[in-house]
């Protein structure tokens, strides 16, 4: 049995609980994601937030997708995480914690929490590419935040189908040969005064999300280097509003970024054995 509390951001939703005394491997953990994420048999999410020890931070943070594969960050799952973590009195209100993309601090103030999101270098990020997908051209910017993302700006993006984000996000990801990681896709439209609307298609969920963090970090950088967006910028998901800070430094070439949203408690409860685990 399993321990768990029910959280999201901004409609990113996820099933947190402790490993602290790793009690799972990391196969456990794969199949634990497998059976909790589904949403007819499990508890639903688009992924698992699990908590272990460190041994130079307040806690280590591990997010496994809802296709069982390890993630190496998310930033809407840390936000979480670092709620979580404070509600639990596992950590303080400032606090840090490790990921397999480094180590992560954040500040939390109920219910927001902001990330300190880093450095983000940009000099090997792409900004002025173009990708032609369901005979339309688009510009495309690539960055990595933590996980592999793109850009795709789109016009309109309110009234596009689903079913053709989902084939782009879709044929995007798989693209081996200009994504050999897979990669998110995030479609980008400006709505003027510093707003950006975005929808993301993660890599590992294999669908669209209600936000996504890192998502929306990439995004506001790339849209920054595009239209001049000036700090902070405010990015419109589906499930809420990301509020991306960015300072910019070395002419552009990299950036600290800092991300604030909402989180939410929605449950908590005991995973039972009969749940397939």
């Amino acid at each position: 049995m399993i321990e768990f509390t029910k959280m999201h951001g901004n409609g990113n939703d996820f099933v947190v609980f402790e490993n602290l005394d790793r009690q799972f491997g990391t196969e456990d953990l794969s199949r634990i994601a497998l059976a909790l994420c589904h949403r007819k048999t499990g508890i639903g999410g688009d992924g698992i937030l699990v908590a272990e020890p460190s041994g130079k931070a307040d806690l280590t943070m591990r997010i496994f997708n809802r296709d069982g594969s390890e993630g190496e960050m998310c930033g809407n799952g840390a936000r979480c995480f670092a709620r979580y973590a404070f509600e639990k009195k596992l950590a303080g209100a400032e606090m840090a914690f490790e990921t397999l993309a480094g180590t992560m601090r954040a500040k939390v103030a109920p219910p927001s929490v902001t990330l300190d999101m880093g450095t983000i270098d940009c000099s090997k990020g792409l900004f002025d590419e173009r990708i032609t997908l369901l005979g339309e051209t688009f510009p495309l910017a690539a960055l990595r935040v933590g996980v592999p993302h793109c850009a795709v700006f789109v016009e309109n993006l309110a009234v596009r189908s689903r079913e053709d984000l989902v084939f782009m996000g879709r044929t995007l990801c798989h693209d081996s040969l200009r994504f050999p990681e897979g990669v998110n896709v995030n479609f980008v439209q400006d709505l003027g005064e510093g707003k950006l609307l975005v929808t993301t298609y993660e890599r590992g969920v294999e669908d669209l999300t209600d936000s996504c963090g890192t998502g929306s970090t990439m995004s506001a950088i790339a849209s920054a280097k595009r239209w001049g967006l000036v700090s902070p910028v405010r990015v419109i998901n589906p499930g809420g509003v990301n509020i991306v800070h960015l300072e910019w430094k070395e002419n552009g070439t990299a950036c600290e970024a800092r991300l604030e949203g909402k989180t939410a408690l929605v449950a908590s409860g005991t995973v039972l054995d009969e749940a397939g685990l």
